[in-house]
């Protein structure tokens, strides 16, 4: 008598899926774990706009008006994802995009080309320079005030951001004189790009690391800078970020350095809230 084998392979199959789905949540929970922003909270933003074609690629940046339309133009703060530079996606700080605006701001999110087999660092802040350059000459659509432009990075693109003040890009556009931001604010930043491995790799190729790498660039005064850092970030250690502010200061910048009492690389949720708010504040401070 044949064996019916049928029931024996869906056990099988059975097995396998829950397997797999299980390696799969594994990696889900892994990789939230790790990210800068908290994908899970998405917010479908009010608009987009297409700021540079390059290379085929349309690239667009996410507007989010503040809640509060009426009145005068207002400071913007452009957003800029981390993710080692090859990763990530604009959608990552539609959270903090929302939230900036209910506070006020022009909030606005990047989109701009990742490192991969043909990009590198060096396209990537060329983008960055390009929404800037984008956000002033639109300044009366988007209702922004040109001269109060701030960029916001997260760990890799908090090299992006720096570097957008201490190279400049190209023109005198801002209060900067080198039309960089009139303010930034990192979180977790890479400073030291010639310390990192991974930028060095990237760069092969495209040009010399310390060329945009903010602390080796900082020859001048630059805009007002906040950083925020866990007192444990083992991947970009505070003490780089301390580096950084110290020689600012002593060109005349304004630079603070708010160290997060045990916090890692990738902060908790209620801490980077705590961020957001504290971020707000420091652009009052100093646009009031």
């Amino acid at each position: 008598m044949r064996e019916n084998k049928a029931p024996v392979i869906l056990r099988i199959l059975r097995r396998y899926c829950v397997v797999a789905l299980g390696v799969l949540a594994g990696v889900t929970l892994a990789t939230s774990s790790r990210a800068a922003e908290d994908p899970t909270n998405r917010v479908t933003p009010p608009n987009a706009s297409v700021y540079r074609s390059i290379a085929g690629r349309d690239l667009r940046i996410f507007e989010f008006p503040p809640a509060d339309v009426a009145g005068n133009a207002r400071p913007a703060i452009l957003l800029v994802q981390g993710g080692a530079w090859s990763r990530g996606s604009p959608e990552q700080l539609f959270r903090s995009a929302r939230y900036f605006s209910e506070k006020g701001f022009v909030s606005v999110v990047l989109e701009y080309r990742l490192a991969d087999a043909t990009n590198s660092p060096v396209e990537s802040f060329s983008d960055v320079c390009s929404a800037l350059a984008f956000l002033r000459k639109n300044a009366g659509r988007l209702g922004v005030t040109p001269s109060r432009v701030a960029l916001w990075g997260i760990s890799s693109s908090g090299q992006l951001v720096a570097s957008a003040a201490t190279v400049g890009c190209d023109s005198a556009e801002g209060s900067s004189g080198n039309s960089g931001p009139d303010a930034i604010l990192l979180v977790s930043p890479v400073v030291d790009a010639v310390s990192d491995g991974l930028f060095r790799d990237l760069m092969k190729g495209h040009g010399k690391p310390s060329s945009l790498s903010p602390t080796h660039t900082l020859t001048r005064s630059i805009a007002p800078t906040l950083i925020m850092q866990g007192d444990a970030d083992h991947t970009t250690p505070i003490e780089r970020s301390r580096v950084f502010c110290e020689r600012a200061r002593g060109l005349g910048s304004r630079c603070e350095l708010i160290a997060l009492e045990g916090q890692g690389h990738v902060l908790d949720r209620p801490t980077r809230d705590g961020v957001l708010d504290r971020q707000a504040r420091f652009l009052r401070e100093i646009w009031q």
